[in-house]
């Protein structure tokens, strides 16, 4: 008799160590939503011929600096979830090459701290008929706490079809973020986009970009899975 009692003792406390860890840890919660993407951006040369120069040294023909302002909606697309400003310094190594580094500055919702980043980027790019493709690869580091995952490689390759007597010509791009960190790194986030892009004046020197975007987290506590309709404004003045 004693020995049944204390089996079913040792059950029931078993049974609630149990409960204990169950609550004590939290499950993995997904979190859908549906935002909306605002971006105004410029590239420009830095720096620009003198009057009278003839000619101009290459570092400088082929340097490239962006700015750009970046507006965020969350929830349904009815709460402001962050505002960014980006800027960047950019090099041409050949017509098909080219190296830069960018600084963002995240103003975050009254509930969140403001973020700064910064990160180096290559970029490939070339044709072949009607297929214009490009890879990027970019690694970044976020200025948080260390327990954070705050360091990211990037990985995006991206293709566009020019359709004959059709301006609006499909782009497609997949984009995959690796963590860099000392537990270990993986894979914590995939992005598909599927857009287009069409010039708003004669001169081809304003763009304007839609896409759908779909942003896929994994491997952390709450993933979110987004769709994101976003819009981007460029104006590229004239090269001299």
């Amino acid at each position: 008799m004693k020995t049944t009692r204390h089996i079913l003792a040792v059950l029931l406390a078993a049974a609630a160590t149990g409960a204990a860890r169950a609550q004590g840890e939290a499950p993995l919660r997904l979190v859908n939503d549906a935002q909306l993407w605002f971006s105004a951006a410029t590239e420009f040369k830095p720096f620009r011929k003198k009057q009278g120069q003839v000619a101009q040294a290459r570092f400088f023909r082929k340097l490239r600096a962006t700015v750009e302002l970046d507006l965020r909606l969350k929830e349904n697309a009815s709460e402001l979830n962050q505002t960014n400003i980006n800027a960047g310094l950019f090099y041409a190594i050949t017509n098909y090459m080219r190296v830069g580094s960018e600084y963002r500055y995240s103003i975050r919702d009254p509930y969140s701290a403001n973020r700064h980043r910064i990160d180096a980027q290559l970029r490939f790019k070339g044709k072949k008929g009607r297929l214009d493709g490009d890879f990027r690869t970019k690694y970044q580091h976020s200025f948080v706490a260390p327990k954070k995952l705050r360091t990211e490689l990037r990985n995006r390759i991206g293709l566009e079809y020019d359709i004959p007597k059709w301006k609006l010509d499909p782009i497609v791009n997949v984009e995959s973020f690796t963590a860099l960190h000392y537990t270990g790194n993986r894979l914590v986030g995939m992005r598909y986009d599927l857009g287009t892009e069409f010039r708003l004046d004669k001169n081809k020197q304003t763009t304007l970009e839609i896409t759908l975007r779909h942003d896929r987290e994994m491997n952390i506590k709450e993933p979110d899975h987004a769709w994101v309709l976003a819009l981007a404004f460029e104006y590229s003045p004239k090269k001299k």
